[in-house]
């Protein structure tokens, strides 16, 4: 985790009711309206402008940043220093540097709606139906897009975040430079990319597949489920990404088999069964992680559709 950050949108026709459908049929037929409500029926108004697409994004991103980034910033320490989430001292000055911070807070939660957008009106066609297999590989591209676009920010930001006190994002990635070079800012981008793929994928063919059969004020609980989804599968590589981010500019980070090696040797130490599930429950923020993308995603997903939605009915 933005993150980081996946949503798309929502059909604006209601659902059909009285219908039984087959698991198959829910993706590829029933939820394909809700692949993209401007993509799958005939719109009311004209489609806006992607660069508008990119703003919405933007301003959706904007309100995730702003309601969650001391529960962000805690996480990330919680796990750098292998402490518990509700310590004090992980949420102490939550707001450090977020004026300075904010527009790449703001990119890193709300890229992915937009870039899921486009992939979906390639993988969609005129007729408004879709493999699933299309859908998944969607939310895929999305998801790798996103990685690649976000991770040396990313690690910039992480930074910061390790900083008692925030010197800002430009003085970070000049000192991140001057120490290791370029090395510094792709610290994380293979971890970041697997997950960001696992997690688009998973996300966007469950979303598709759970919201199919729900009216249009229910999405936000399909949205909300399959994140939690798509979290625990990208976990592990999230662990990974976090232990990267985590490691001094002079140093080199560990790699994704060093980092699950480490785990497997911690849950191996334990005693018990309970013992194990709860070093990995904590280690892997199943719990207080998958409740943050969980709430994020289907908040960021509604403030989206709604910006869309207002820019569709103004004629933008």
């Amino acid at each position: 985790m933005s993150p980081s950050s996946p949503a798309a949108h929502q059909s604006g026709c209601p659902s059909s009711t009285g219908t039984t459908m087959s698991p198959s049929s829910s993706v590829g037929e029933h939820s394909t309206k809700r692949l993209s409500r401007r993509m799958t029926s005939p719109p009311m108004y004209k489609e806006p402008p992607r660069s508008l697409s990119l703003l919405c994004g933007l301003i959706s991103g904007i309100c995730q940043a702003g309601l969650f980034n001391p529960y962000d910033r805690a996480l990330y320490l919680s796990v750098k220093h292998n402490r518990p989430f509700l310590s004090r001292i992980n949420f102490q000055n939550g707001y450090s540097g977020f004026g300075q911070s904010v527009f790449g807070r703001a990119m890193a939660s709300g890229a992915y709606f937009p870039l899921e957008h486009f992939c979906l009106s390639l993988a969609i066609p005129d007729d408004g139906k879709s493999h699933p297999v299309y859908v998944f590989l969607a939310g895929t591209s999305a998801g790798a897009m996103n990685a690649i676009i976000l991770n040396p920010l990313s690690a910039v930001k992480y930074k910061t975040w390790g900083r008692v006190i925030n010197r800002g994002m430009w003085v970070e990635a000049s000192e991140m430079f001057h120490k290791g070079g370029l090395r510094p800012f792709f610290n994380g981008l293979k971890p970041t990319l697997f997950r960001d793929i696992a997690f688009g994928g998973c996300y966007t063919y469950l979303r598709y597949a759970i919201n199919g059969p729900l009216p249009d004020h229910h999405q936000w609980l399909g949205n909300m489920i399959s994140a939690g989804i798509a979290t625990m599968v990208s976990g592990p590589f999230n662990l990974a990404r976090n232990e990267q981010y985590a490691t001094r500019s002079k140093k080199v980070a560990p790699t994704i088999p060093q980092v699950f090696s480490a785990l497997a040797q911690q849950v191996a130490e334990q005693d018990t069964l309970s013992g194990k599930l709860s070093l990995l429950q904590n280690r892997l923020r199943i719990g207080w992680g998958t409740a943050r993308v969980a709430v994020g995603m289907a908040f960021g997903h509604y403030i989206y559709d709604k910006c869309m939605d207002i820019a569709e009915t103004r004629h933008f």
